[in-house]
């Protein structure tokens, strides 16, 4: 008898062995797009909204001030939101009254120029939200 007990503890042991081992397979990661393509794309966005830019006639110190919109576009290129003021650079105390100003043509110009025309099947994870950046050098 003393000779069959260790048979039990051995045949629960084989008979796990005997089983599959689990694994685990995560999941495929989602691709997006191209981010150069992205790139290409939000560049004709800014294109785009470049023609419906308007300067303010301000002095040159106004000029200086550089203004960032947050924009979140649908699938057909209509705004989905208002365009929100991320941040502006340039302002100072002599420029500091014209930054309502610069504000106002930059969302003013984003919103006159929508719908954009843009390629939806680049929508998600694309050119859905970006920034935009006007300058007195331009949109960028």
């Amino acid at each position: 008898m003393r000779g069959g007990l260790w048979l039990i503890p051995l045949a629960l042991a084989l008979s796990a062995c005997s089983r599959p081992p689990i694994s685990v397979t995560p999941s495929p990661v989602p691709v997006g797009p191209d981010p150069k393509v992205v790139s290409r794309v939000i560049s004709r966005a800014a294109e785009q909204i470049r023609t419906c830019y308007r300067s303010p006639k301000l002095n040159r110190a106004a000029r200086q001030i550089v203004t960032v919109l947050r924009v979140r576009y649908t699938t057909e290129g209509f705004l989905a939101t208002k365009p929100v003021l991320i941040r502006q650079s340039g302002v100072t105390e002599d420029n500091m009254i014209f930054a309502g100003q610069m504000t106002r043509a930059a969302m003013a110009a984003v919103e006159r120029c929508a719908p954009l025309r843009l390629p939806s099947e680049l929508y998600k994870g694309g050119w859905d939200e970006f920034d935009l950046t006007f300058s007195p050098r331009g949109l960028a």
